[in-house]
């Protein structure tokens, strides 16, 4: 297809980023567009991994501070909660919609990334902390803090909205392969058993050494 008919179909405004970036080759602005793709599908096992094993996690140990695995109804009431309740609200809403079985597993797959990296914000260091830093039991000391582990995981929460919503990942600062490691990271203050057992299908390291060298300038901005 020549660049006029990929215009038409992915607009102007998005292609022109790559045009832009490619110093308006529009070859190379096509080849960087199919990268960009190639390093979204490459993403997908570290963000799978990492977001499932947190929110499982997070769930294990609120089920034990709270002695119910629906925790979210001992927040019933408190304003410091009202945000996250709306979002358990609206999970159950869509399981209903589906009519699928309203159940705490159900509701904890319904529910976002934002949901759960939320939970590490400052507001509930008093409320929340001591427990939930026991999911990453293998994060070392001096970085077990709540603003590392909140701050790390914001990353990755842009990084899967970025993904998930089919933006520009060449360019990033700091770049995807950083951000790719620092999601390596953060899974092994899970467990570092997690991270042997994705490298085998996490292709993102091997995909990125392969793309050339001065194909994609690192001028544009994120």
């Amino acid at each position: 297809m020549n660049w006029s008919e990929l215009e038409q179909h992915f607009s102007a405004a998005r292609l022109g980023r790559y045009r832009a970036a490619c110093g308006g080759d529009e070859v190379a602005a096509a080849h960087a567009y199919v990268a960009n793709m190639l390093v979204a599908e490459a993403m997908m096992p570290m963000l799978s991994v990492l977001e499932i094993a947190l929110k499982n996690g997070i769930h294990r140990r609120l089920g034990v501070m709270y002695k119910r695995s629906d925790w979210w109804e001992s927040w019933a009431g408190d304003p410091s909660f009202k945000w996250q309740l709306h979002e358990v609200s609206n999970a159950i809403a869509k399981l209903k919609r589906r009519m699928e079985a309203v159940t705490p597993d159900k509701i904890i797959a319904e529910l976002a990334f934002g949901f759960w990296s939320a939970l590490f914000n400052v507001q509930f260091q008093a409320l929340l902390w001591k427990e939930l830093r026991l999911v990453f039991p293998r994060c070392p000391k001096s970085q077990r803090q709540r603003h590392t582990i909140s701050s790390s995981l914001n990353q990755i929460r842009d990084l899967r909205n970025r993904v998930f919503h089919h933006e520009q990942l060449l360019w990033l600062h700091p770049s995807l392969i950083e951000l790719h490691d620092k999601g390596i990271e953060v899974i092994g203050w899970l467990d570092p058993q997690l991270t042997i057992w994705l490298a085998p299908s996490d292709r993102l390291p091997a995909l990125w050494t392969s793309i050339q060298p001065g194909l994609f300038p690192t001028s544009q901005p994120a």
